[in-house]
């Protein structure tokens, strides 16, 4: 339908104005317009208005004259127009052009892969739209204009610490890379796929809250960064009843729905990452890319969601290792060993199976004091390397950058980090001075690889592990100088915490901890 110039423009403008697309009466209206303009102003018919009801005698009366009438240029009906322009001739009536536009986007949606699937979860029917993750990452990497298929460490620092630049260069991914090598020859390559979930509702259709899914490959260098929405999760909103039961039932279903929807979403991913797929680029011979994910970027509700860990009321809310919450954020805390992936994943299934038979919320205190881990198993751990190999599943969580300056992270710490290096140099000002100053300085170093710090509804940008978070550049940049000269001020280290929020420092120190020592 939409195949000249003209008319692509007018479906461009249709489906964009506004960000979200003109609605159906705006459709309607703007089709008006455009008629109006190709006809020199001239208005025509209205669309859908009848006349009234003719009385039979009328009728009969004009039956007659009608036979003898000769219909002028002015009289013909819509289409009828032997002088009529583009838009006219493709659209006879508002109708047919909402309906065109609608056909359209289904036409493309279909030709991309996305699909609807039906879930059933406590009773209540929701509706899955995504498109297959495996298939997606083939395509762009299929379409990508610059690929890098293998990692490659950087050289040391001007310290001697062995630098690393972005996500090809990390800990994470060289690791996982070495293993994969190993595992399926020389002519094999690590397929890196960064997850974006957003647990606050970014985008809405109609009356229907989605969270969107976004993927990005890390191979593709093109200029552009290039995040891919393959899904968008269904919302499951608050409880009416203000009762246990209530909010135990809606609880489950949030964290059932969002575990089968990522099922869907990687099912065939899941094969692919243990077995590898075959891959062929132009002029050179066939490579063995096996899919892997090396980043789960999301905010530390959208985390611990993914891999079903509890999100508040818990004794161990670092995701990364097992500190307590008492201890976080003082020198007791940087001893706190990592998180058993296999323990983890066996508690969870024990908890899963045990709610499916029973599903009192008592039967679970156990796994929630040992673990403080949810009685569901996560999806991601089927994906080969996060819970076998290297097991990697609690490695692969990165910071949101846009997520850590919407939610004022940054902000709160600037504020309080003054202090806290005048309490660790003994009374010493602080060599960046006051909170501005020290502002810019946390920005300083995301500016310079050249982070979008302004919030914005557009997809993220560049995340890299370790040294990519938000709070290394602040130990990096200014900190760390001092807290060497402080090491032996331990009831500086500890004061640490007086000086900062329970609800932003406590989890960013655990966090910033937990980056370093890896």
């Amino acid at each position: 339908m939409f195949n000249t110039p003209l008319l692509r423009e007018v479906l461009k403008f249709t489906l964009s104005a506004g960000g979200r697309g003109l609605t159906e009466t705006d459709q309607m209206a703007y089709l008006t317009v455009l008629l109006m303009t190709e006809q020199d102003g001239r208005a025509r018919r209205p669309f859908g208005r009848r006349r009234g009801p003719i009385p039979r005698q009328e009728q009969a009366l004009a039956g007659g004259a009608r036979a003898n009438h000769h219909p002028r240029a002015d009289d013909l009906s819509d289409g009828e127009s032997s002088d009529e322009g583009e838009l006219a001739r493709a659209f006879p009536t508002r109708h047919s052009f909402v309906a065109a536009v609608r056909g359209e986007q289904r036409r493309v949606l279909s030709k991309l892969g996305w699909e609807e699937t039906p879930l059933v979860v406590e009773g209540v029917s929701f509706i899955f739209y995504s498109r297959d993750l495996l298939l997606t990452v083939l395509d762009l990497l299929k379409n990508a204009r610059h690929l890098q298929l293998w990692g490659e460490k950087l050289g040391a620092g001007p310290d001697g610490t062995r630098m690393r630049a972005e996500m090809m260069d990390s800990d994470v991914f060289l690791t996982e890379e070495a293993s994969v090598r190993s595992r399926y020859g020389l002519q094999s390559f690590v397929l890196g796929v960064q997850l974006f979930i957003d647990e606050a509702v970014v985008s809405w259709s109609g009356a229907h809250y989605m969270y969107p899914v976004r993927v990005r490959v890390v191979n593709i260098r093109d200029r552009a960064v290039q995040w891919v929405t393959v899904g968008h999760i269904p919302h499951v909103g608050k409880p009416v009843a203000r009762t246990a039961a209530a909010r135990r039932r809606a609880s489950d279903t949030r964290n059932s729905v969002l575990q089968r929807c990522l099922a869907i979403l990687l099912r065939r991913f899941v094969g692919a990452s243990r077995s590898g797929v075959t891959v062929e680029f132009p002029g050179q011979q066939k490579l063995t890319a096996v899919p892997r994910i090396v980043g789960l970027v999301a905010d530390q509700l959208g985390e611990r969601s993914v891999v079903c860990l509890m999100g508040n009321g818990c004794e161990y809310f670092c995701s990364h290792c097992m500190v307590r919450r008492g201890v976080a954020g003082g020198r007791a805390g940087l001893d706190a060993p990592r998180r058993d992936v296999t323990s983890v994943l066996d508690a969870q299934l024990e908890g899963a199976i045990t709610r499916d038979r029973d599903p009192r919320p008592s039967l679970r205190k156990q796994l929630g004091l040992e673990h403080s881990a949810l009685a569901f198993v996560p999806v991601l751990g089927a994906v080969w390397g996060l819970a076998t190999d290297n097991k990697q599943l609690f490695d692969v969580i990165s910071f949101d950058l846009l997520h850590v300056w919407k939610l004022g992270v940054v902000r709160m710490v600037a504020q309080r980090f003054p202090s806290f290096l005048r309490v660790v140099c003994e009374g010493k000002d602080a060599r960046l001075g006051p909170v501005p100053d020290t502002l810019e300085a946390l920005n300083l170093r995301a500016w310079e690889m050249g982070h979008l710090c302004v919030p914005s509804p557009t997809p993220p940008g560049y995340v890299h592990w370790h040294y990519a978070a938000v709070f290394i550049p602040v130990v990096a940049s200014v900190a760390w100088s001092y807290l060497v000269v402080g090491q032996h001020h331990s009831p500086s280290i500890l004061r640490f915490t007086e000086l900062t929020t329970y609800a932003t420092c406590h989890v960013a120190c655990c966090s910033l901890v937990c980056l370093l020592c890896a």
